[in-house]
């Protein structure tokens, strides 16, 4: 045997001789092992995956399925509980009940489920009705509904309401107003039939267009009407705070007061002083002032006027009842009472005016009440409510001339600001009522004339209020904050101030006139100088 020979042997005998099968076996074994093991993690995961795939298509499909169920259910109605029909037990137990139940319009007797606790309804609640017509369910009372007006409660206890329109019908009560107090005037919510009030609602009319409160302004906090100050004192005061001279002299308090005159001059601060007054002097903060947006009572609906001025007297009656004075002030009274059949406005006065007059001296007495109304066109309110036994005295609240004008200024003009060196506040006031008050051409505002072609020069002095008063002195105080912000240092108020701020007010009095309405514009401003039918601005 040659040498290649011998080599081959002892490869494949692995250097001895013998044959190699035992441990190529077992290689071979564990290798297939191997490969088997991981096939089968792998169709392992394969089959795990396809576990959770048929899982979520078995949930889908039921989800599908009972969505599919859900949408073929039939539908169910929602109906009104009224009342039970009837109810009883049969031979086996089971009870039997049927109940009167409003849908729409439609006034049914249906039946009710063993599963409804009978007991437990109430009328007004809204219950679910089946496809049978079965009540099958409960709800809670229906949030939604049409509104009505309480007009009166009969001896049944059904309620006499009222629409928008003046429209009477009678309605039953839902189980939650069984026991309420309802009172005319209260509002309620009705269901679509209209046939059961099922919920009281607050009045927040009385609430919105009046303002209840005890003002903090005094006599003392207004200048330059001492004289009206007296008058409306003696008036409004005096019946309160003296009652058993009034009742000596047999003598009646008036009924109410108008304040009138040209704007910006002092008639709400006035209103104000007195409830102020009345408070102090009846015995520490018992007085009441009821000021009323007069204009915000108008509505475009039928009688709701008419309606919340009997709240607000109503209101004025149950808060003096105590014997508390109550003051009840209404602004723009013009807006609100004007003159029936005047053409100026729409009809609706000629219902409002009644009304007012008949809560100011109707069958109904108004103790302790008094009225007072501010207007600006005394000549537009109704002579019927200007007469003598309604608003008895009537106080003409004018604009200021120069005394006048230096005791408003002394409110806003004062020593404790910081003045010029060597000027005091009187001082500072002298100088601006002269400058404002000047009748020369640089105060000059227009020329009017009368129905004889008469014409009259109005100057700066004669259109100026204590509005426009307080405004000049705070433009003047603008400026000096303006002033110490550039300068890095407290400005002190001089007359060149207080000078540049008339002649701001007095240029914006001239610009305001431009392609004014003579007539109405010198009404306004209290101009007394015969009908005014032609108006000349003056060029700047």
């Amino acid at each position: 045997m040659d040498k290649t020979e011998t080599m081959r042997g002892k490869d494949k005998s692995g250097g001895t001789g013998e044959p190699a099968t035992g441990n190529d076996d077992m290689n071979d074994l564990q290798e297939r092992y191997t490969r088997m093991a991981e096939h089968a993690d792998v169709l392992q995961a394969k089959n795990h995956a396809l576990a959770q795939a048929l899982n979520r298509a078995g949930k889908e499909l039921r989800q599908a399925k009972s969505q599919l169920n859900s949408l073929a259910q039939p539908p169910e109605n929602f109906a009104l509980f009224v009342r039970v029909d009837s109810s009883h037990i049969d031979e086996d137990g089971v009870r039997h009940a049927a109940a009167e139940v409003v849908m729409g319009s439609r006034r049914m007797v249906v039946p009710i489920s063993s599963l409804v606790n009978v007991d437990r309804l109430s009328c007004g609640q809204t219950v679910l009705l089946n496809e049978n017509m079965v009540i099958v369910a409960t709800r809670d009372l229906p949030i939604t509904g049409q509104v009505r007006t309480v007009e009166e409660t009969l001896a049944s206890g059904r309620l006499l309401l009222a629409d928008q329109s003046g429209q009477l019908s009678v309605a039953g009560r839902a189980g939650a107003l069984a026991n309420a107090e309802l009172t005319r005037g209260d509002r309620v919510v009705v269901d679509q039939s209209c046939s059961i009030a099922i919920e009281k609602l607050a009045r927040p009319d009385e609430d919105d267009l009046v303002l209840e409160e005890t003002p903090d302004v005094s006599f003392d906090d207004i200048g330059g009407l001492d004289a009206q100050i007296g008058q409306i004192r003696d008036a409004v005061e005096l019946p309160f705070l003296h009652r058993d001279l009034f009742e000596r002299y047999d003598l009646n308090p008036p009924r109410g007061v108008l304040l009138y005159g040209p704007p910006g001059n002092g008639k709400t601060l006035i209103a104000k002083a007195v409830a102020h007054s009345l408070a102090q002097g009846s015995g520490g903060g018992t007085g009441v002032f009821l000021s009323v947006k007069g204009p915000e009572i108008l509505s475009k609906f039928v009688g709701e006027s008419e309606r919340i001025i009997r709240s607000i007297f109503e209101r004025a009656r149950r808060r003096a009842a105590g014997g508390s004075p109550v003051i009840v002030f209404i602004d723009e009274m013009d807006s609100l009472l004007r003159t029936r059949g005047s053409g100026v406005s729409s009809d609706v006065e000629t219902t409002i005016v009644p009304q007012f007059l008949a809560e100011l001296d109707g069958i109904e007495e108004l103790n302790n009440v008094m009225v007072i109304g501010a207007s600006n066109r005394v000549d537009m309110i109704d002579p019927a409510v200007l007469r003598p036994g309604r608003l008895d005295v009537k106080i003409r609240i004018d604009r200021p001339k120069g005394p006048q004008a230096a005791s408003i200024l002394r409110h806003y003009l004062t020593d404790d600001l910081p003045l010029a060196d060597g000027m005091t506040a009187d001082a500072l006031i002298a100088v601006m009522v002269g400058d404002i008050f000047r009748r020369d051409e640089s105060r000059h505002v227009c020329d009017i004339a009368d129905e004889q072609g008469k014409w009259t020069s109005i100057y700066f002095g004669d259109l100026i209020s204590g509005a426009m008063l307080k405004n000049i002195v705070d433009r003047a105080k603008t400026a000096a904050v303006k002033a110490s912000i550039a300068g890095g240092r407290p400005a002190r108020l001089d007359a060149a101030m207080l000078g540049r701020g008339i002649e701001e007010e007095y240029g914006e009095s001239v610009d305001s006139i431009t392609g004014a309405n003579p007539e109405q514009w010198a009404r306004l401003n209290g101009i007394e100088s015969g009908r005014v039918t032609a108006m000349i601005p003056v060029r700047r």
